[in-house]
């Protein structure tokens, strides 16, 4: 659906503060979650990689709009792996997109307690840009206008906080220290670009956000996402520069300039040769999508090789161990702090690594040689990852505890962890993108 300049501005003068789950004040104590032990098959063998245009031709989708979703709507014909993951799919996009989760102001709840049965107060800008990407990408998935309007109504919102200089130039007000403005401008241009069909002037304001990201770009093409002073932030790389350059990738998708092509030219040499020399997983989750965009648009068989080499050291990480005290590790991945790997269980950052993986198996769908055996090693350690995202959602299954009035404002959220029940809408949103993005590329065939 296009936002018509009429409905633009009526977006814009959305304002005041929507109910935020009131009746949902009376839940119960939460009890640990029973993840499965046992996780289900990779599914079938691969017959090999079916190119991406087999999925739904671009012809196709002019003549009848079909949406992308289409094909697993008779879900008593799906294979049972796919079912399962189409509707922890479904389930995800329904929770972001729910009244009192989606405020009427066009901001999402920061997160629940099921504990205490009430929405927490810890909001972030960068949170919420999130959630309007992840929302975007169901749009582009199910072709449903709620979740198109839902999303422009927080990126709208989102947009009263980074004003347009004189030099055309729109980057967060906030101060530093409450929000990094290089990645608060990628998160919020992400949203923008992922929207299907956005109006000419929501992608404009998305231009002005990578004009400051421009500014950030250096000679050596690397990414300052520290402001002169400070110290810059041990994950920065992954959490502010890979969004940045997935930023521009987009950016260039939808208006292509020169200057974006070199950015993405010389931080692809540069960080290439950060990660041979000091690779990071975190760096993975959004370098990925950047350099597998760049390499869609540009055929530049660097882009390839170093999306390889990042996923193929990334799938060596992801836990696969039998023994049975860590049998709800299986189909995670490691958590990173500092840069450094921990040997602890795993965390919905599982969900940052399935996106990017995702994204390679878009990528080696569109080849014209496909690798095939690469695509294969990438599908059967993404569905691993989805599997064990499924054991962090909840459903109606693993809600039975709670009080029957608070159950709807949990069932197809993530938590963090099987230790953690606890709910925040940027945890959510990545977990629905990586799963949308599956669905998307057709990693399922």
């Amino acid at each position: 659906m296009r936002i018509h300049p009429l409905a633009f501005r009526r977006l814009i003068v959305l304002a005041g503060a929507g109910a935020v789950l009131a009746a949902f004040s009376h839940a119960q104590e939460p009890k640990t979650l029973p993840p499965s032990l046992l996780m289900p098959p990779a599914g079938p063998p691969s017959k090999g990689v079916i190119p991406a245009s087999s999925v739904v031709s671009p012809a196709e989708t002019v003549a009848t709009k079909a949406a992308l979703f289409d094909r697993f709507r008779k879900y008593d014909q799906l294979p049972d792996l796919t079912r399962e993951l189409v509707f922890a799919t479904k389930s995800g996009m329904e929770w972001l997109g729910r009244d009192g989760i989606h405020q009427a102001n066009g901001r999402f709840i920061p997160g629940l307690s099921p504990a205490l049965g009430k929405a927490t107060e810890d909001d972030h800008f960068m949170r919420q840009a999130l959630g309007a990407f992840a929302l975007a990408r169901s749009a582009r998935l199910t072709g449903e206008e709620k979740y198109t309007v839902r999303a422009s109504q927080t990126i709208l919102s989102l947009l009263a906080e980074a004003p347009k200089d004189s030099a055309g130039i729109r980057k967060l007000a906030l101060a530093s220290v409450v929000c990094n403005r290089v990645g608060g401008a990628a998160y919020l241009a992400l949203a923008i670009f992922e929207l299907p069909e956005a109006a000419p002037e929501l992608r404009q304001c998305g231009e002005e956000l990578c004009q400051f990201l421009r500014s950030r770009v250096q000679a050596d093409g690397s990414i300052s996402f520290a402001e002169e002073g400070e110290a810059p932030e041990a994950d920065g790389v992954g959490l502010y520069a890979g969004p940045a350059l997935t930023a521009i990738a987009m950016s260039n998708r939808e208006s292509p300039a020169e200057w974006k092509k070199q950015a993405l030219a010389k931080s692809l040499k540069h960080y290439r040769q950060q990660f041979s020399t000091l690779p990071n997983p975190m760096m993975i989750s959004w370098m990925c999508p950047a350099f597998v965009e760049m390499h869609l648009q540009t055929r530049e068989p660097a882009a390839a090789e170093f999306v390889f080499e990042m996923c193929d050291w990334l799938v060596k990480l992801q836990f696969e161990s039998p023994d049975r005290q860590r049998a709800t590790w299986r189909g995670g991945f490691p958590q990173v702090a500092g840069g450094k790997i921990l040997s602890a269980a795993p965390t919905i950052e599982t969900a940052y690594y399935a996106m990017a993986i995702a994204d390679a198996c878009r990528m080696i769908r569109t080849m014209e040689k496909p690798d095939s055996a690469r695509y294969d090693r990438y599908r059967a350690t993404l569905t691993r990852a989805l599997q064990f995202l499924t054991t962090l959602q909840y459903g109606e299954e693993n809600t039975g505890h709670f009080a029957a009035h608070f159950r709807p404002a949990l069932v197809g959220a993530f938590h963090p962890s099987h230790t953690d029940g606890s709910l925040r809408v940027d945890h959510s949103a990545v977990a629905v993108a990586a799963f949308s993005q599956y669905l998307i590329a057709g990693v399922d065939r």
